[in-house]
């Protein structure tokens, strides 16, 4: 399996509940430097099974609170005091390197897995889920040091494979503090504009122009919107980008106020940004 990894942008946490996912990929000793070609031969520990969350918990007090005069949650009073990072899913397998993963700390001896009541650095493991967006692209949980606390938990049903509930969490260390408990990247895949053909007429009033587009049928969901450019260059933009000012929602009929022999751009956009592009020089009502 193939993901494309060179296009990265940090998601923040509340985007979570708007991603649809298809199953995810479980991946040990996770590194985004050198994970942005492809999945590597070796990285990939397990396909998860059925659900899987991802879940990211503040915990605040208000150092104000207790100060006379004070009787609201003032944002300046507000301190965090923790961040619990983890993620859950089950893994369609069960090796004696899953089940001890699954145990928190462990020893494997053969064929015998022993429980750990004293733990080491080497407990706290390097993991990440990898989710598939159902429309395109990736979402990358990555914990860069973490521990099952949910134990081990195995499950069956007469007409399904058995499974192995795991859930990692993320923790911080005292002697190095630049790790975190959760790493968040959405990665997008890339990818290529549809093509546009766009053509300009003269409008009906002065100084508009009637633009006619064809050779692409836009998905549900999809909007226009155009930008006017000069007479040398026509406005451009990249796969995905999210066109903002002083590109303008346009309805794809009505006339549009531009100058003769400038150059005119139409983009095609979704959910993920740009999705096709056209271009034109402008013939104008005189």
């Amino acid at each position: 399996m193939s993901i494309d990894l060179t296009k990265l942008e940090y998601l923040t946490v509340d985007q979570i509940d708007d991603i649809q996912f298809d199953t995810g990929i479980f991946v040990k000793d996770f590194d985004i430097d050198d994970f942005r070609e492809s999945i590597m031969e070796g990285q990939v520990s397990r396909v998860t099974k059925d659900s899987f969350s991802i879940s990211v918990q503040r915990d605040t007090v208000n150092v104000l609170s207790d100060l006379n005069g004070v009787h609201f949650d003032y944002l300046e009073g507000i301190v965090t005091t923790k961040i619990t990072a983890s993620v859950s899913f089950t893994l369609a397998s069960m090796s004696k390197e899953d089940l001890a993963m699954a145990l928190g700390g462990a020893t494997i001896d053969g064929d015998t897995i022993t429980i750990k009541y004293a733990l080491d650095a080497a407990d706290f493991q390097n993991v990440a889920l990898i989710l598939p967006i159902l429309d395109g692209g990736f979402v990358v949980a990555e914990l860069p040091k973490a521990l099952s606390t949910g134990g081990l938990s195995i499950s069956t049903s007469k007409a399904a494979v058995g499974g192995l509930s795991c859930t990692m969490t993320g923790f911080k260390s005292l002697a190095d503090n630049t790790i975190e408990p959760i790493i968040l990247y959405r990665i997008t895949p890339e990818g290529s504009l549809g093509e546009i053909t766009v053509a300009s007429a003269a409008g009906t009033a002065v100084g508009d122009t009637k633009l006619t587009l064809s050779g692409y049928t836009p998905a549900s969901g999809e909007s226009y919107v155009y930008k006017v450019g000069t007479t040398t260059a026509a406005p451009t933009i990249a796969y995905h980008a999210m066109p903002d000012y002083p590109w303008t929602p346009w309805d794809g009929t009505s006339d549009i106020t531009a100058q003769t022999n400038k150059k005119i751009a139409v983009v095609s956009v979704n959910q993920n940004g740009a999705v096709a592009y056209g271009s034109a020089t402008v013939t104008a009502k005189s």
